[in-house]
């Protein structure tokens, strides 16, 4: 699901666009805790809504207007070695290597040409593969709808 760019008065909105979460399992209900006194040296902190991140895609547009550049926040667990493949529906893939991975997951930083920004406006789809432990492909895809009007705005 798109994450909507919304200007508040006490923010702007220009640093990226297109941000993409697919997240699968079930929500958690928050812990609820009871008041302490005097504060406990060690406390319990519940974090998380019990779902596992997929795939995260953030876009900036270049001074140009026509190119920028894409972080993906994928799983733990890839195949290092592989590189990820990007495509717009059934175009030609760009691989990119992943060139770190956290505690939240491997990060593939890349720039958009702008041949590539333009199949995103018009496509439908940005289908992206990685391989697992095991070099088994896992295959995603993000909705491209509304991308070019995004965009647009974040220039």
């Amino acid at each position: 699901m798109p994450a909507s760019c919304r200007p508040s008065p006490a923010s702007t909105c220009a640093a990226a666009i297109a941000a993409f979460i697919v997240a699968v399992g079930a929500t958690a209900a928050p812990a609820q805790q009871a008041p302490e006194s005097p504060p406990a040296a060690w406390r319990v902190e519940c974090s998380g809504d019990g779902r596992q991140l997929l795939v995260s895609a953030a876009v900036r547009p270049a001074a140009d207007g026509k190119s920028g550049a894409m972080v993906m926040t994928l799983p733990l667990g890839l195949n290092l070695t592989e590189q990820v493949s990007v495509k717009v529906d059934n175009g030609t893939p760009e691989r990119q290597p992943i060139q770190t991975c956290t505690n939240v997951g491997c990060f593939v930083a890349m720039t958009l040409t702008d041949k590539l920004v333009a199949a995103m406006r018009t496509g439908s789809e940005l289908k992206i593969t990685v391989q697992d432990a095991n070099k088994k492909p896992i295959d995603m895809s993000l909705p491209l709808l509304g991308f070019g009007i995004a965009f647009d705005k974040a220039k």
